[in-house]
């Protein structure tokens, strides 16, 4: 689609009339099986709906990008949220609260069946491990 900023912002107004409990956006990081910088930004729909209630963002967002939009919306009520962050990161709201590098994922091991490998098998940090000890 040339141009899908006309189109989704008709939906997206639609929408809104439905008074729906949250919008879900995502930005689009990914090109085959390789992550990228984003190439599209929601900036537009998010200014459509408004305050009308939470938008949860998702696009491959790391802790310091997260918290730059975070602080971009901070005039409406969005939050980041996390896709495969979270499946290599157990720790990750600790993590990114205390400024810890999140654990890079391996998108050939997502969701193999009957797999433990790549999926529940990412270590916690070991500034979690210790706080967890005392």
């Amino acid at each position: 689609m040339a141009d899908p900023i006309p189109q989704f912002t008709h939906l997206i107004k639609g929408l809104k009339e439905l008074k729906l409990g949250y919008l879900h956006l995502v930005e689009s990081r990914i090109a085959g099986n390789a992550d990228i910088e984003a190439t599209e930004k929601n900036d537009s729909f998010i200014e459509v709906w408004g305050k009308t209630s939470p938008i949860f963002l998702a696009g491959g967002f790391t802790s310091a990008s997260a918290q730059e939009v975070v602080k971009q919306y901070g005039d409406k009520d969005v939050a980041v949220v996390f896709g495969r962050y979270w499946i290599s990161t157990p720790d990750l709201v600790f993590r990114i609260k205390n400024g810890i590098e999140l654990t890079p994922y391996n998108r050939d091991l997502f969701y193999n069946a009957k797999e433990v490998k790549g999926y529940t098998d990412y270590p916690f940090s070991e500034e979690f491990v210790k706080q967890s000890k005392n």
